[in-house]
């Protein structure tokens, strides 16, 4: 016995009654009760749609869903910071090295200048706020589009609001600041000048991937992750 559209959606409302919010997650679980319940009508031809749904969920454990939902987070954080570092090391290769280059020369040279703490902290803050008003941005964008597709896609969610995570290593970097005035510059040791440059130089590279690169990829990256996206 087959399962009919209406109660495909029925599993698909079941779905978001448990706390699944992803339209991708939703569809993978449906596909795995709808195929679950036809198996256990074979065994049990009796039981009711409702009857065999329950016994299929029952399967899934104390937690329900939830397993599957923190699985799939995990899976697309994970191909998510794979992205930044595909990206990262095109800045370490030929021709956008030559760009690392300049910008970690230029930064180490700024710490012998006066002033050079403003101008660091100036950087911080501006790529820092630019993350806080991009994630702004994006959430009302993906409340805006919810309204009108009723669907949600998690890797979606990922780009354009968990990636701006990487505020975490900003905000270690700004509350653990080496230095805080320009005469800390000038009495660091050539060691903590070069990691000084190189963290900042690795901030700014994060910064324009996520701000920049990722979310003019979004479209493309997420039309490979769901053949289906784009004509949702």
């Amino acid at each position: 016995m087959k399962l009919t559209k209406a109660q495909i959606e029925e599993l698909y409302i079941f779905t978001r009654k448990h706390y699944v919010e992803y339209y991708d997650v939703q569809t993978e679980l449906v596909d795995h009760l709808a195929n679950d319940i036809e198996s256990i009508w074979e065994e049990y031809p009796n039981l009711s749609f409702d009857e065999a749904r329950n016994k299929s969920f029952k399967k899934f454990g104390i937690f329900g869903f939830m397993d599957v939902v923190n699985s799939k987070e995990s899976q697309m954080t994970k191909k998510y910071f794979k992205l930044i570092l595909k990206f990262t090391k095109q800045w370490f290769q030929l021709p956008k090295i030559i760009l690392t280059i300049v910008l970690f020369v230029g930064f180490y040279q700024l710490q012998n200048i006066p002033n050079a703490d403003v101008i660091y902290n100036g950087v911080f803050v501006c790529t820092l706020l630019s993350q806080i008003i991009l994630l702004i941005i994006n959430s009302r964008k993906l409340k805006k589009k919810f309204k009108i597709t009723k669907k949600k896609w998690l890797f979606e969610n990922v780009i354009n609001i968990q990636g701006l995570g990487s505020n975490a290593l900003l905000f270690f970097y700004f509350f653990d600041f080496p230095f805080s005035h320009t005469q800390d510059f000038l009495v660091m040791g050539d060691f903590r000048k070069v990691f000084s440059a190189l963290l900042i130089t690795f901030l700014v590279i994060i910064g324009y991937i996520t701000l920049i690169v990722i979310p003019k990829k979004a479209d493309k990256l997420l039309q490979e992750t769901y053949p289906e996206f784009k004509l949702s």
